[in-house]
């Protein structure tokens, strides 16, 4: 704030202003922090407030619509889900495509976990939803090689810092902030038929396919095939859904005594899936101390947490045992849930109440505890030197156990129920030493200069064993130690090393010229014994026009700078072992124990390497309204690709570095003080991404073809390629595609049709806008988020409301199905088997993934401090919150939620989730 000075009276009133050439803010980049103002990269920060808004056991999914560059790739709504996250698009073809993780410094293990039992259903626990965004003070996204290159080998996916709370100036402070509420479904158009809907068009079809009489037919299914009493209707997914129990609690101390602060946290979540048997319940504790010396600081960073998820999620894959299968593609409306003697009825078609039967159902259950032990000693020399030690240890530890139902699951019966459990646990030991030096000559030339050396070790293990055979599943007792039969077991462990050494220097001239250049050297144990180590540099500028003499006191353009980066960054996520040539047991012949080659030596198997050019400005106008603008071009080279290998060697395929993909694109982020009045202030922000991805080498010149997408050089890596739907025949209801690659001539014949380009998964322009309104002791903000363009797949719309196979039909398909009293219709004729292809793949179920979801709105009133003092509180808020209130999506669109995996693939999805919560903040 800007010094005053005032005469001495009986009474001062004093309004303090701001002081815009003192505040800085800062940036926390690689290794340190930096002020905002020299920074010559691209990041975004998001603040504990931001953070704070939304209901998520996960804080990543904050920044969704928050941060510009930021594409998250969730299907499901499950709490703890994994969900993956792009930064500026997907960097590479076979290898690892997540950013790196840093929390206070120091790398973590932020994988999934490939060997889990969910890997492919999309139901793994996320290791980010162990940290408690409580805990969190700001999150800083480092995009382009300027701000991401010191990180060399893990950066070419981004980088996402997260910065814990630390003890603060001033007394001490006792935090607690209380939130309840429930979670229910979100706004969606999967409105399935009632069963005398479903008769009708069962009836209509059994009719087509095999004429005689329509009413014999109906006749036929009610009583003989569906035993129905023809008056009861069921809702097998409003069977299986529910209001969930949401609740959070977080109670932290924070403050500074004497030369020593410190941060003490405790942290309570539980919250109920939007589906019966799915939960999350995660306890974590998080202690930071830190104190300060006159010449040296040592401070520790650790936390703890332990996470139970229980359910079953999916996204692509169709378990018959997951509740949400079971409920659309095993039940009809005609299925009554119980028998007439109160017990489960249709058992051994995979009934889900009695799958998620809490005394004999089947168990999912996942558990989690994470440490994270950060112990840092720094010594300052003067004169701008230091140098500073840091040790990180981040150890997950994770236990699924899945068990298949003796009782209520059709294949679990066969073994008398069956259990397994897999134990798995990880370790990233860190070990970094840095030397620095700022200093200042002539209060004009501004110098930083770091010198660093870093070691990492990885470690990983798994084991696994199952049991079949429990003599007491009726009575609930479903733990493997009381199984009888013994299934099978296996024990896997790998390790992988990194060395570094790097460099990073900084200079300014007067505030107004700014130039960065950093150098990092990485040796990997990933990599062929030739090639292990790789060299990742980048250089920086910045330029401050408004410093300059043309623009000086302008109070209009109260600040604008252009700046502009190049520079490599590296990428080593593959199988630890993909340049080695393995040998592996369990190949026995003629109960002789063997071994066979599993892998071939790769001694060449080398970095794949990401350039990255950015260049932006940021301008600032009558400090109130501020804009940032990003281009960026990043090409990744020598990309690590799986080539396929010839069956004579026994081995599928192995690594090469061959092919390169591009992602190019437009940031653009505004936020302004529209009021900002005593008692009155109105804020308004706006962000958008625009990103085009493009595959520009292959291993070999034809492309890889898939079943609805295609891989190939010269477009999108998630291009759809299909067989166009052309509409119904209007005159026979058989369906239309077009028959060629081009052109408008159709045909009926399913196999006589071209494939064709029909679109990919990705958006064409992605981001959020939101604004906050603050009046006297009144908050209020609205935060949207949207994505425009972009294709959605529903591989397994046949199973889930399109088929022809006596499944449970949406209500749209049921009353707008072609007949010859309705021509018109939407959807052509239901014809049971299907004859006509009618359900199967094609860009009939191709949708428009466009969409605008009011992701959150809160409102909350702050109790005049007068008043709360009273009661000796220094702060007393009371909030309401809604997480997804509502979701626009494109007319097309069919689906739960138009948010997709990776690949823009969608089927039985887990149902997005509205959150509603009520909270209460006290600080004493």
């Amino acid at each position: 704030m800007k010094t005053q000075e005032m005469g001495v009276k009986p009474t001062l009133n004093v309004v303090l202003e701001s002081d815009t050439e003192v505040l800085d803010e800062v940036v926390v980049t690689g290794y340190g922090v930096q002020r905002k103002a020299s920074f010559t990269g691209a990041a975004s920060i998001v603040g504990k407030d931001v953070l704070a808004k939304k209901n998520d056991a996960n804080f990543v999914k904050a920044l969704e619509g928050t941060v510009p560059g930021i594409q998250m790739n969730n299907s499901s709504s499950m709490p703890g889900v994994w969900g993956s996250i792009y930064v500026r698009g997907r960097g590479s073809l076979n290898s690892g495509t997540q950013p790196l993780y840093v929390i206070d410094g120091m790398p973590i293990d932020s994988d999934r976990d490939d060997n889990s039992f969910n890997y492919s259903s999309n139901n793994t626990l996320d290791p980010m939803a162990a940290l408690n965004p409580a805990d969190i003070e700001n999150i800083t996204v480092l995009k382009d090689a300027a701000a991401t290159a010191i990180y060399g080998s893990r950066a070419a996916n981004g980088v996402i810092i997260v910065t814990t709370k630390k003890g603060s100036e001033g007394k001490f402070n006792i935090n607690l902030d209380v939130k309840q509420g429930f979670v229910s479904m979100a706004n969606h158009n999967m409105d399935f038929a009632s069963a005398q809907q479903t008769m009708n068009l069962f009836a209509n079809g059994l009719t087509a396919a095999q004429g005689g009489d329509w009413q014999e037919n109906y006749d036929f299914l009610a009583d003989d095939y569906f035993g129905w009493d023809r008056k009861s209707s069921y809702d097998w997914m409003d069977a299986i859904s529910r209001k969930g129990y949401y609740q959070d609690y977080n109670l932290n101390m924070q403050g500074r005594t004497g030369s020593t602060g410190y941060y003490v946290s405790l942290g309570y979540l539980s919250t109920d899936g939007l589906l019966i048997g799915s939960d999350l319940e995660r306890l974590s504790g998080r202690l930071n101390l830190d104190s300060k010396f006159k010449w040296a600081t040592v401070g520790v960073n650790t936390s703890y947490s332990y996470s139970t998820q229980n359910g079953f999620s999916l996204s692509t894959a169709g378990s018959m045992s997951s509740p949400i299968t079971a409920a659309i593609s095993s039940q009809t409306p005609m299925s009554p849930f119980y028998d007439e003697e109160g017990n489960y009825a249709n058992v051994n078609n995979y009934n889900p109440l009695a799958l998620m039967d809490e005394k004999a159902g089947e168990i999912n259950e996942t558990t989690l505890q994470t440490i994270n032990l950060n112990p840092y000693f720094q010594v300052d020399f003067g004169k701008g030197i230091y140098a500073k030690t840091t040790l990180g240890v981040n150890v997950n530890e994770r236990r699924e156990y899945q068990y298949w139902s003796a009782l209520y699951n059709p294949q679990g019966m066969d073994y008398n129920g069956l259990g397994q459990q897999m134990n798995a646990k990880s370790t990233v030991v860190t070990w970094n030493n840095i030397i620095g030096w700022n200093y200042t000559f002539a209060e004009k030339h501004d110098v930083g200069v770091m010198l660093g050396q870093e070691m990492q070790k990885k470690s990983y293990f798994y084991d696994y064993y199952a049991k079949s055979d429990f003599p007491f599943a009726a009575s609930g007792m479903r733990d493997l130690t009381t199984a009888g039969t013994e299934q099978g077991s296996e024990y896997y462990k790998k390790e992988a090393r990194l060395a570094s050494y790097f460099l990073d220097a900084h200079y300014s001239y007067e505030d107004k010229y700014y130039l960065s250049g950093s150098f990092r050297r990485d040796g990997s144990s990933v990599f062929g014994s030739d090639s292990r180590w790789g060299n990742f540099w980048s250089v920086g500028g910045k330029w401050r026009a408004s410093s300059e003499e043309f623009l000086s006191g302008n109070e209009v353009i109260t600040n604008a700078t252009l700046r502009a980066s190049y520079g490599t960054v590296g990428n080593q996520d593959i199988d630890w072992y993909a340049a080695r040539g393995f040998y592996s047991s369990g190949y026995n012949y003629n109960q002789t124990p063997g071994m066979r080659p599993t892998s071939i030596p790769n001694t060449a198997l080398t970095w794949e390497v990401s350039k990255k050019f950015d260049v932006g400005f940021d301008l600032s106008l009558l400090q109130r309204f501020h804009l940032t603008f990003d281009f960026y071009n990043e090409d990744t080279s020598d990309a690590l690709f799986q080539v396929p290998l010839s069956m004579t060697t026994g081995i599928k395929e192995t690594y090469q570095n061959i092919g390169s993909i591009r992602n190019r694109g437009i940031e653009l982020s505004a936020n302004a003080n529209i009021i900002q009045r005593k008692g009155l202030t109105w804020n308004v922000f706006a962000n958008l991404t625009w990103n085009r991805n493009k595959v520009i080498k292959l291993s070999t010149d034809d492309p890889l073809e898939y079943t609805y997408q295609i891989i190939e050089e010269g477009r999108p890596y998630s291009q759809f390629y299909m067989k166009e739907y052309a509409g119904v025949d209007q005159e026979n209801g058989k369906p239309m595609w077009y028959l060629n690659k081009e052109g408008d001539e159709t045909t009926s014949d399913y196999n006589a049709a071209a494939k064709r380009y029909v679109g990919n998964a990705d958006p064409k322009i992605l981001g959020g806008f939101g604004t906050t309104l603050t009046w006297k002791d009144l908050d209020f903000n609205i935060n949207f988020n949207y994505r425009l363009g972009g294709k959605v797949f529903d591989s397994g719309a046949s199973f889930t409301g399109f088929g022809m196979s006596l499944r449970t039909p949406l209500e749209d398909v049921a009353l707008n199905s072609w007949t010859e009293d309705n021509k018109t219709a939407k959807y052509p004729q239901y014809i049971y088997g299907d004859p006509n292809n009618a359900s199967k793949t094609s860009s009939r179920f191709l949708y428009n993934g466009s969409y605008l979801r009011i992701s959150n709105i809160t409102l909350g009133y702050t109790l005049p401090k007068r008043l709360s003092e009273k009661v000796f509180i220094q702060k007393l808020r009371a909030y309401v919150s809604v997480d997804n209130l509502y979701t626009f999506t494109s007319s097309d669109f069919i689906g739960y939620n138009p948010e997709t995996s990776a690949n823009g693939v969608i089927a039985w999805q887990y149902p997005a989730t509205c959150t509603f919560v009520g909270g209460i903040q006290l600080t004493f």
